[in-house]
């Protein structure tokens, strides 16, 4: 993929190019970088295990996803599991298994968005327009020693955020997220790493999640699948409970997010 650090000048210089038209040529050739979009739209399905570090802790888990936006996540300690879900329609649920008795819950406001974006099949610069995506050219930057591109993306007129794509690979190293939570700005990153291909497409393998330069936990894929069978009914809740939870246990019961 080095061959494409030659793009980056190129991008850069167009005199008679806007902000919008290089966005969509950062996005046109990250597409082509990992893969394209007929390689893309013949993976159907993934199925992932992994490793979550946490606070000292380590958590396995198993990651079920779908195109176009089902996402399955459980996640498992030796005395607990949590499964949060959704199957592209209703509202995403998840199961803590130490209520007694286990019930079902649906993720409110921010955490029911944001999981329902991370359950889109692709990354936001596929396709982007055609899936509510607006994206805007912002400069250069530096993600550690790597040159980088900065792109502004706006979710559906709602949700936005950075993504910082390297300016060699055109792989999506960072994606930066603002939010005010409590009266106070958040800045949490996602950064990737460990890019592999799995089915001709290429994906991270490594996750790691920051809130304010805090680390808050690295997650690893161990195996990656593509196109396997999925049972149908594995996004599904098992009850339908119409519950509502605090802000506080939906901090504390997310789930790392493993893919983008």
């Amino acid at each position: 993929m080095r061959v494409l650090r030659w793009l980056l000048p190129v991008i850069l210089l167009l005199p008679l190019a806007g902000r919008a038209d290089q966005a969509d040529e950062v996005a046109r050739i990250h597409t082509e970088a990992i893969g394209g979009r007929q390689r893309m739209e013949q993976m159907r399905t993934l199925r992932a295990t992994g490793r979550v570090e946490i606070g000292g802790r380590v958590m396995t888990f198993v990651l079920l996803a779908e195109r176009p936006n089902r996402l399955r996540m459980e996640t498992r300690t030796e005395n607990r599991r949590i499964i949060q879900a959704t199957n592209g329609v209703d509202a995403p649920w998840q199961l803590l298994s130490d209520d007694d008795p286990p019930r079902v819950t649906q993720l409110q406001d921010f955490a029911a968005r944001e999981f329902a974006a991370d359950a889109e099949f692709d990354d936001p610069l596929v396709n982007y327009a055609a899936r509510g995506y607006a994206l805007d050219y912002a400069g250069v930057a530096r993600v550690g020693d790597r040159p980088a591109i900065r792109l502004l993306v706006t979710r559906r007129l709602v949700d936005s955020f950075e993504l910082l794509v390297d300016a060699e690979t055109y792989f999506i190293l960072q994606r930066i997220t603002r939010q005010v939570r409590q009266g106070r700005e958040i800045t949490t990153e996602i950064r990737f790493d460990d890019h592999r291909p799995v089915g001709g497409v290429i994906i991270p393998h490594r996750f790691l999640k920051y809130a304010d330069g805090r680390l808050l936990y690295e997650s690893r894929f161990e195996t990656v699948e593509a196109n396997v069978p999925i049972p149908p009914d594995s996004f599904n809740p098992p009850i339908l409970v119409n519950v509502q939870l605090p802000a506080a246990a939906t901090e504390t019961g997310e789930i790392p997010d493993a893919a983008k």
